[in-house]
């Protein structure tokens, strides 16, 4: 069956398909988004994915609403699916409330007394918080074409460094380095410090395995791997993440975690962990977004990198920080990254076909076109 933006774009309710498209730098504190006017119409700040759950999913969400009055004493069973999965032991595998809470706190326990290395641009909310605990990053810059420079991360680090971080792909370029680039890089510098990997778009890799550093985590390697339901199995409303490190590692995040998950996130992510039909029709769904995304910037001229991410990194021709505001007047949200060399540049997530078109709409006005 071929699968179209007609095809693949779920009904709110119900859970069913229905017709429809689809060196030492400051304090890595996010640039400051500007307020939008009104209701947000087209929200491609973040970075989501509104095919929403598998129909598995839905209808185990739905039975957790019975176990809603008790608290969930097992994540057993979600752990030894993922570590099935990832031919791991158990106590390599542990679970947290999304990503991004095992990105902090790993940061700060690890790091603690030192520095983190990281490239520039990168996701860094995880980031600007270990910046609040004193625990600053040196920033090295991606590479002409945009990849991150693995043979400068290298060199930078450095007697100070306790961590280093990195996104695959990266995120807001959405590219990824070659994987046995990558796999040497994790090697080399894990016989030094930490590497700590972030996976959160994993399943949209052509080859997710090979793209994958999890192997290393079954060699015995301190590289640790996040990954989330957030995104491709569009979950990021019931925050549920996993983590694969050495059983130190993840005794070090556990001791750490405040709380367990959530009942109908264990539930949801139990049921739709390696369904092959639902990531075939939400990968293409997220593909026909960024397509669309490509379409928008094509018709106005601009620059933009091919990505691997639910978003896309475009060149603005103009400081972004004035785009954004003119977009937020218009009541689009979208997002900038730090580092003087993007300061042109604007990430948009793959939102709603609606939103998207709504973008496109705005879009030549706010260029002043």
């Amino acid at each position: 069956m071929r699968i179209t933006r007609r095809s693949v774009l779920p009904v709110a309710a119900g859970g069913l398909l229905a017709p429809g498209l689809l060196a030492a730098a400051p304090s890595s504190m996010p640039p400051p988004q500007p307020e939008h006017s009104g209701d947000v119409k087209a929200r491609l700040g973040v970075t989501e994915n509104p095919f929403g759950p598998s129909p598995a999913a839905r209808r185990a969400i739905i039975a957790s609403v019975a176990l809603a009055p008790y608290y969930p004493h097992s994540e057993a069973a979600l752990r030894q699916k993922i570590a099935a999965q990832e031919v791991l032991a158990q106590d390599q595998v542990t679970l947290s409330s999304g990503s991004l809470d095992a990105l902090t706190l790993l940061t700060v326990a690890i790091a603690a007394g030192g520095r983190v290395l990281a490239p520039r641009p990168t996701y860094s909310t995880h980031l600007a918080y270990a910046a609040r605990q004193g625990i600053e990053t040196d920033w090295v810059n991606l590479r002409p074409d945009h990849h991150i420079d693995l043979d400068a991360m290298l060199a930078a680090i450095g007697p100070q460094t306790r961590m280093v971080y990195l996104c695959n792909p990266n995120n807001p370029t959405g590219l990824r380095p070659d994987p046995e680039q990558l796999r040497a890089f994790c090697i080399a510098a894990a016989r030094k410090v930490p590497v700590l990997v972030d996976e959160a778009y994993f399943e949209l890799a052509p080859d997710p395995h090979r793209q994958s550093m999890g192997a290393l985590v079954r060699e015995g390697h301190d590289v640790i791997v996040t990954r989330t339901f957030s995104k491709v199995y569009g979950l990021a409303g019931l925050r549920i993440a996993y983590t694969l490190a050495q059983p130190p590692r993840i005794r070090q995040l556990n001791a750490r975690i405040t709380t367990s998950r959530n009942q109908a996130g264990l539930a949801a992510a139990q049921a739709c962990l390696g369904d092959a039909a639902y990531l075939a029709g939400a990968i293409a769904y997220l593909k026909q977004c960024r397509e669309m995304i490509y379409r928008i910037c094509d018709a106005n001229g601009l620059r933009y990198l091919k990505s691997d991410g639910t978003f896309v990194y475009i060149d603005c021709g103009m400081p972004a920080a004035d785009l954004q505001a003119r977009l937020a007047a218009r009541s689009v949200e979208v997002r900038l990254f730090e580092g003087e060399a993007y300061r042109n540049w604007m990430r948009v997530g793959t939102a709603t076909p609606a939103e998207l078109a709504y973008f496109g709409k705005v879009l030549p006005a706010a260029l002043g076109r």
